[in-house]
């Protein structure tokens, strides 16, 4: 539908255009990705809202979390997807016109957009991890108070053994 017309047969021109459809077309892939991911994380408020419990593991959390940094990182840290390329950098004249195509490709916006969306995924999982934590830290709990009272309960016996032998 959207048809770009160039003013020359420069290559430069060309190539100032094909830097933003690239960035485009790269943060698309990054789009999917983070669909993807929510598509995966969508049952998940839905199975804690109807069950109260969640059936991932602390493994599985946190795999979860680390592919959601790995994808993060990749939008914000490695494809410098807001970041004007180098190329412009000895050859200005054309920036203007990258500037022009990725503000028409809306990249600030969706870059921005798609950093919220996995916000909300990561807020999701820390949720998690925070429950998996506790639940964690009652199990330790638990198992403490059974060694305290095994301890007590040899005391006793120890004590009755005594009274015991003494009689």
């Amino acid at each position: 539908k959207d048809v770009t017309h160039l003013t020359s047969s420069d290559y430069m021109e060309k190539l100032a255009v094909a830097f933003g459809l690239a960035q485009s077309a790269k943060l698309g892939v990054f789009e999917r990705i983070t669909e993807a991911t929510i598509q995966n994380t969508r049952a998940i408020p839905e199975q804690l809202a109807q069950s109260g419990k969640i059936s991932l593991s602390r493994k599985e959390i946190s795999m979860r979390v680390g592919q959601l940094f790995v994808d993060r990182s990749s939008v914000n840290l490695h494809s410098d997807m807001l970041d004007t390329p180098d190329f412009f950098w000895e050859d200005d004249e054309w920036e203007p016109l990258y500037q022009r195509t990725a503000k028409y490709l809306e990249i600030e916006k969706r870059v921005t957009v798609l950093n919220h969306r996995l916000d909300i995924i990561k807020d999701l999982f820390d949720m998690l991890a925070s429950e998996m934590h506790a639940k964690h830290a009652t199990n330790l709990e638990v198992i403490v108070i059974v060694l305290i009272l095994i301890e007590v309960i040899f005391q006793i016996l120890e004590l009755l053994q005594g009274r015991i032998l003494d009689s």
